[in-house]
């Protein structure tokens, strides 16, 4: 029998944040452990985080409404090999476009953690943890559902 392979995450120090004003609420409430996601205030439709105007209707006016942190996965890759030697430790991690359950227009770009590789499916539901570095950024993450059937 052979040990079933679980999902990790990439090391912290291979990502570097870099704000600006159209991402820093994202992060500062990201840091209280709020996912937040943005929102058009002229048209009311989901804009994308960092984008400097509204997709929809070019209108620069934004606000940033909490999100539930309950989602699916849309879509995933599993990485099985190291190709720098700082991801030796990380392998295997599952990148992942992750579809909010109230945010059905935004979706992010995550890892899902803690889960065996073959539990792992499009579709499958999750549900936001957060990952504090020593840096006192916030990385939000996610894991399976305890609750399958969602």
């Amino acid at each position: 029998m052979t040990d079933e392979l679980i999902s990790k995450a990439p090391p912290d120090e291979l990502f570097e944040l870099a704000t600006d004003a159209w991402t820093e609420p994202y992060w500062n409430a990201a840091r209280e452990h709020r996912l937040v996601m943005p929102r058009c205030t002229d048209c009311g439709k989901a804009r994308e985080i960092g984008a400097p105007f509204c997709h929809h209707c070019q209108s620069q006016g934004i606000e940033w409404v909490q999100a539930s942190g309950k989602a699916k996965i849309y879509s995933y890759t599993v990485v099985r090999f190291a190709l720098i030697e700082a991801m030796k430790e990380c392998v295997p991690y599952v990148p992942a476009v992750i579809q909010l359950d109230d945010f059905q227009d935004n979706k992010l770009i995550s890892n899902v953690v803690g889960v065996a590789l073959s539990d792992i499916t499009i579709g499958s539901s999750v549900e936001l943890i957060w990952h504090d570095r020593a840096d006192g950024v916030s990385l939000p993450r996610f894991t399976l559902s305890k609750n399958k059937k969602d």
